[in-house]
């Protein structure tokens, strides 16, 4: 019989729920929003009966939109099937979801246009949150087109919140970078490195600046060289660590060890450092950085800088919410750990390395 309410094909509306319990449209609304305005129990049963009769689902957006902003949290990663954002985004959903927000997840593949356009159609959803879960990226179309979409959105009362460094300055939530790489490049000082190589990431991103500081940071602290031949900057993946250390060994720079600055780099350099016949740790050394899920089970397991990942998208999420409801919270420093593993060691006394795969270097991209 309920049926004979609706205002329309599809789903029920509060007007029809209104129509079926005999009361006004406010009056259903204050009971179903869970409103503090008084409501008589007979009332409210009758307007509760109504819903369940008709299986009405409250609108969220529109009632979002009464508020200027949506319970939407667009979440712009650079890459979703990267471990590394994927566990950041899993941390930001089980948040948002406990608070009735949706998230929206945005690939930009580190684009600048693209990353422009999430930005821009977010901000005319009257999203209420965006969180940066990737690097910024030093493009200077790209920082004036979001600055404004940004400022005017904050203006408007949505929460911005970058979990890594860009040109709005450190993330609002994030780890330290620099400290992590300086950690890790001084244990395999502490283990007698002394030609330590370094792949790093696109100088456009933020983060690889910061990655790469630590790692010269740590190198000047113990007085250790650094030149050009020993410092490679690639693509941040496992395609980019492949060809990256391939290129070390060319230049036959005389490294025992290479420092990368993201586990995807170091999962690379171990896959070809094996086609190539080197063992790991035995002629060289490997460390990442993240402990992305899989790094322990590699062969043999990744020494890393771990990173909290999922708490990294849960604290995200909650300074936004905070941000949301008129605070201005501090910026928060999540801990990092150095996590070594079986792809380090002291370095043996041969001074170069031993090629047992040389077709395989030779043929090798």
């Amino acid at each position: 019989m309920g049926n004979l309410f609706l205002t329309g094909r599809g789903m029920a509306s509060i007007i029809d729920v209104a129509r079926l319990a005999g009361v006004s449209p406010a009056t259903a609304s204050r009971v179903l929003s869970g409103s503090p305005h008084a409501v008589s129990a007979s009332t409210r049963q009758q307007v509760e009966a109504a819903a369940e009769e008709l299986d009405f689902v409250p609108n969220a957006l529109a009632r979002g939109l009464l508020k200027r902003r949506a319970p939407i949290v667009g979440v712009i990663v650079h890459d979703i099937t990267d471990p590394y954002f994927s566990e950041i985004a899993r941390g930001i959903e089980d948040a948002a979801e406990a608070s009735g927000h949706l998230v929206i997840i945005c690939s930009s593949d580190r684009v600048p246009q693209r990353e422009e356009s999430y930005v821009r159609l977010l901000r005319s959803m009257q999203a209420a949150a965006i969180l940066f879960a990737g690097s910024g990226i030093r493009d200077a179309g790209l920082e004036e087109a979001a600055a404004r979409h940004l400022s005017a959105m904050e203006r408007s009362g949505a929460a911005i919140v970058h979990l890594s460094p860009s040109f709005r300055g450190p993330a609002l939530v994030g780890v330290d970078n620099v400290a992590g790489m300086a950690a890790i490049v001084r244990s395999l000082v502490g283990m007698g490195h002394r030609r330590i190589g370094y792949l790093g990431g696109p100088e456009r991103l933020y983060v690889a600046a910061d990655r790469e500081r630590g790692y010269r940071d740590a190198m000047n602290e113990a007085g250790l060289a650094v030149d050009t031949a020993t410092v490679l900057r690639t693509t941040f993946d496992v395609a980019g660590g492949a060809d990256g250390v391939e290129r070390l060994i060319r230049a036959d720079a005389g490294v025992t060890a290479v420092a990368c600055a993201n586990d995807l780099l170091a999962l690379g350099a171990l896959d070809r450092l094996t086609e190539l016949g080197v063992s790991v740790p035995t002629a060289i050394s490997v460390t990442g950085f993240d402990d992305i899920p899989g790094a322990a089970r590699t062969a043999p397991g990744l020494s890393t800088v771990h990173l909290p990942l999922r708490d990294l998208g849960r604290a995200g999420f909650q300074h936004a919410e905070k941000l949301l409801s008129g605070r201005r919270p501090h910026r928060r420093e999540l801990p990092f750990d150095v996590v070594l593993r079986g792809s380090t060691a002291a370095p043996r006394r041969a001074s170069r390395l031993e090629i047992t795969a040389p077709a395989a270097l030779a043929g090798a991209r």
